[in-house]
């Protein structure tokens, strides 16, 4: 039977909500209550016009960025907000094409949030494949402009025809040269401007390999990554033995490197002569990519830093300090190997993450971009015969980064930081 016009709710700006048994369909109203007794999910009553629209752009601009910390870097946050002069280290994680999802993150970052520092002492910055790619540019003496150039040349590889060792290797060196050499192959101005900036320094990740991974032939190096892949079911170390990390440092630097994880540091000093090789070798991808080879080191191969150091986090090797980590990344989460990406439970742990501080895309964001998803790798392929596609694609994703760095500098000014972040 239709209730009567005088028990029909109407929508009202005070808080006068229905108790359980109105929720039941008996004529009975109560004041003070703003949910439903049955534990609804929504609020019996809706905002609507005005509100409804103010509290939309709300919950967009909440989810377009997702932020968290570690316990140590929490605690400062909520106690006294975050600003430049906290930063002691910015990491890059590997991630090929998705690092485009946060170029103007990093752009607004580094041209314009790093530019408000007065702390004089150099912030290290360590990353691993297309995150190394990155971080070089970032220390440029003009970062908004070396990113903005990397982001276009990695745009730009074409792999229109068969996407072999020699086209991959020539399409990476199109890009390196064009954001360290402004499309000269004179890379010395890009890498003295690096090598010898005030703000920064710089630390390459890559992987020194042993065994079959150092060989040249193909299948070898196959093989390898097969067993790797196998040992991986039983824990993170499935390259032990086959691989150790390789860190080349500004020669600035003191730092000195404590593997806790089990797999050894192979520290190299970082010098105009190896700076081209060391980058290339931190983005060379094993099978897909020949080897580099060093001029003082030729017994052994360099390949993809990522291998080791997917999304390498500093409690696995990075010295200890009470300085906060800022970590612009692309997922809300953390993968240690590559072979950590073949397994969704296995994420780093809290206790490898003590002073970090992750910026990345919400879900509001991601749901905005081209086919509501993150760029990849895998697009080369899936567009190869419409290059024109990808292009067009990857550009409005490059755009719309822009929206990311604009909310964390916004964050940051007005202190809503504290509000917005959430424990990693």
């Amino acid at each position: 039977m239709p209730m009567p016009k005088t028990a029909r709710l109407k929508p009202s700006t005070n808080q006068t909500t229905v108790s359980a048994s109105a929720c039941n369909g008996i004529r009975n109203i109560k004041p003070a209550k703003t949910t439903c007794p049955r534990r609804c999910s929504k609020p019996l009553i809706q905002p609507y016009g005005k509100q409804a629209r103010k509290n939309k752009r709300r919950n967009l601009m909440d989810n377009m960025l997702t932020l968290a910390a570690g316990p140590a870097a929490l605690r400062h946050i909520r106690e006294h907000g975050l600003c430049p002069d906290d930063i002691a280290t910015i990491f890059g994680a590997s991630g090929a094409a998705k690092w485009l999802a946060i170029a103007g993150l990093d752009r607004a970052i580094f041209a314009n949030w790093m530019a408000g520092r007065t702390n004089t002492a150099p912030v290290d910055l360590y990353g691993t494949s297309v995150g190394a790619f990155k971080l070089a540019a970032a220390a440029r003496r003009d970062p908004a402009h070396a990113l903005a150039t990397l982001a276009q040349a990695y745009i730009a590889q074409s792999y229109s025809d068969a996407l072999t060792p020699d086209t991959i290797a020539n399409e990476t060196h199109k890009t390196l040269i064009r954001f360290l050499g402004d499309g000269s192959e004179d890379l010395s101005q890009g890498v003295s401007e690096i090598l010898t900036s005030p703000q920064y320094h710089l630390h390459i990740g890559a992987v020194r390999a042993h065994g079959l991974l150092n060989s040249d032939r193909r299948g070898r190096k196959i093989l390898a990554l097969t067993r790797g892949f196998v040992r991986s079911a039983s824990g993170r170390n499935a390259l032990r033995g086959m691989a150790e990390r390789a860190v080349f440092s500004d020669p600035r630097s003191d730092l000195h490197f404590d593997a806790r994880d089990g797999l050894p540091v192979n520290h190299r000093t970082l010098t105009a002569q190896n700076f081209y090789d060391a980058l290339r070798a931190s983005g060379t991808i094993p099978v897909y990519m020949r080897p580099v080879r060093l001029a003082d080191d030729a017994s052994h191969s360099y390949l993809d830093g990522g291998l080791l150091d997917y999304h390498p986090v500093p409690g696995s090797f990075w010295p200890t300090s009470d300085g906060i980590v800022l970590y612009p990344h692309f997922y809300d989460h953390f993968k240690i190997r590559w072979f950590d990406k073949f397994a969704p439970w296995r994420k780093a742990g809290q206790h490898l993450l003590e002073n970090v501080v992750m910026v990345a895309p919400g879900p509001a964001f991601i749901r905005a971009l081209p086919d509501a998803k993150l760029p990849s790798r895998q697009d080369f392929t899936k567009y190869r015969r419409r290059e024109g596609v990808r292009f067009d694609k990857w550009q409005a994703i490059v755009r719309q980064s822009d929206a990311l760095g604009e909310r964390f500098i916004e964050l940051c000014k007005t202190g809503d930081i504290a509000a917005h972040i959430r424990p990693l």
